[in-house]
């Protein structure tokens, strides 16, 4: 990162500097280009100075228009439109500021203010080659950029893409693996003759899940609705098995779920981890919470660790972080107190969902 701040501030640097060589060119006030004058220094430092914070600054403005842009707008041409509106007024200001200062230099430092008499405050040749250089800078950078920000997505996508085939494997494995489909089987037949209806819901939701994997495994990211229909599925096999060995509440505020996406089996991964990790009996419950803040869907289980649990890669967990580190800039959270584990997953838009499940 370091290495690329280095190099941008470089490329940007030399551009300036040529600039400003060329106006000096125009301007037969500095006599010749190369001659060393306190006043040619001035400006030359001056205008390098000034330019490189406004590009600087121009440049964090429309990373951060780009990103609300995003969010309001899902017509290209609007969001574009009135970004350039908004840096051309803002060209237009630097432009004109730009030129006060060259006078202002002129005027008081340098006592040539016979020079400027006959030239309007708005000074329209300077003012508006400052615009179109700085408008034809833009277009470039933005150009420029879309470019690197295309590579990069694709460079996204494609680990992503082999993270996901990573958690394909394991949700499919912890899902269908005997063990599951034993267990499953084995509390099937507990009830299947004491008590009809509650077998037949067992064998739906039982074939709910397993289709719930098996297609939404070939997507990257799935509506929180969809993942939370699926995890009360999941509720209804656990509960069912452990009675009440196992306390779950989900308070999921209603009004995020249909505005949110989250990787496929993602809060079923942590679920099963609480089950996994944690001994519990009727007297000493696990309860297991999911709720959600502003930012993040929240999982969180009291601890009571098993002392016969086999060795633990936590290849789930890793995974799950890695997918969301190539979804968000914001990283999932694990924090484990005297008596809790939480993981917090951060809450991504519909949007996301639209970008990532092309």
């Amino acid at each position: 990162m370091r290495q690329k701040n280095i190099h941008q501030f470089l490329i940007r640097f030399t551009f300036i500097f040529f600039v400003q060589l060329i106006l000096k060119g125009f301007d037969t006030s500095f006599g010749n280009i190369f001659e060393f004058t306190i006043r040619g220094l001035s400006f030359s430092i001056v205008f390098i100075s000034y330019w490189l914070i406004i590009w600087y600054t121009a440049s964090f403005l429309n990373t951060q228009l780009f990103s609300r842009e995003k969010e309001l707008f899902k017509k290209k041409p609007r969001q574009i439109l009135i970004i350039f509106l908004i840096n051309f007024l803002f060209a237009f200001l630097a432009g004109f500021i730009a030129n006060y200062l060259y006078r202002s230099g002129d005027v008081y430092i340098f006592n040539l203010g016979s020079y400027w008499s006959n030239i309007s405050l708005l000074n329209p040749e300077f003012t508006v080659s400052l615009l179109a250089i700085y408008l034809m800078v833009f277009s470039f950078d933005i150009y420029l950029q879309s470019i690197l920000d295309k590579k990069e997505d694709q460079i996204k996508l494609e680990k992503l893409k082999q993270e996901n085939t990573l958690a394909k494997y394991l949700n499919l494995k912890s899902q269908i693996e005997p063990h599951f489909l034993f267990n499953s089987l084995s509390v099937l037949s507990s009830i299947i003759y004491t008590n009809v209806d509650l077998a037949s819901d067992f064998v739906l939701r039982l074939s709910k899940i397993l289709r719930y994997v098996i297609e939404k495994n070939e997507l990257l990211l799935v509506p929180l609705k969809d993942e939370i229909t699926f995890i009360n599925d999941y509720f209804f096999l656990i509960q069912t098995r452990f009675e009440k060995g196992i306390v779950i509440e989900n308070n999921i505020d209603e009004n995020n779920i249909t505005r949110c996406s989250i990787p496929p089996v993602s809060l079923q991964l942590l679920v099963e981890n609480a089950i996994k990790h944690n001994k519990f009996t009727n007297d000493h419950p696990l309860r297991i919470t999911l709720y959600n803040d502003t930012n993040f869907i929240v999982v969180k289980n009291n601890i009571n660790i098993r002392n016969d649990i086999t060795a633990n890669t936590k290849q789930g967990l890793e995974n799950l972080t890695k997918r969301y580190s190539f979804l968000s800039d914001k990283a999932v959270k694990i924090e484990i107190t005297e008596n809790e584990f939480i993981v917090s997953l951060p809450i991504l838009s519909n949007i996301d969902n639209e970008s990532f499940n092309i």
